[in-house]
């Protein structure tokens, strides 16, 4: 222990190592994180299909795995209900912003989509 501090000497690798394991998690970790989300978000969608942020925010988990297919679903499908919410003029700021994440989702799932002579002249 350092009389300053009242710590022990070694503190600091304890440090690094809670901060290298917030930082850095092996891929199973990962993956079981993943997993669990996707869970929770089917779990949640189930209980409230109409739900835009749910479907969103699935939309994104998926599109961050690099599950296009799944996500254009999703982000279709929440685009659908915004356009509904919109014909009922029952928006929400949060309906919108989720709306707005949807369609942002939807460009670059388009982008991946382009062929790549396209992709190549920009």
């Amino acid at each position: 222990m350092t009389q300053a501090t009242g710590r022990p000497r070694n503190h600091w690798r304890g440090l690094i190592s809670q901060v290298m394991g917030a930082v850095y998690q092996p891929p199973l970790a990962r993956e079981r994180e993943f997993y669990r989300r996707l869970r929770a978000l089917d779990e949640a969608i189930v209980d409230a299909p109409d739900d835009i942020t749910q479907l969103v925010l699935r939309g994104e988990l998926l599109l961050e795995r690099g599950e296009y297919n799944r996500a254009k679903q999703d982000f279709e499908r929440a685009l659908a209900l915004g356009d509904r919410l919109d014909d009922a003029k029952a928006w929400r700021i949060l309906e919108q912003v989720m709306r707005d994440r949807a369609a942002y989702g939807m460009r670059i799932i388009q982008r991946r989509e382009q062929p790549a002579s396209y992709n190549a002249r920009g």
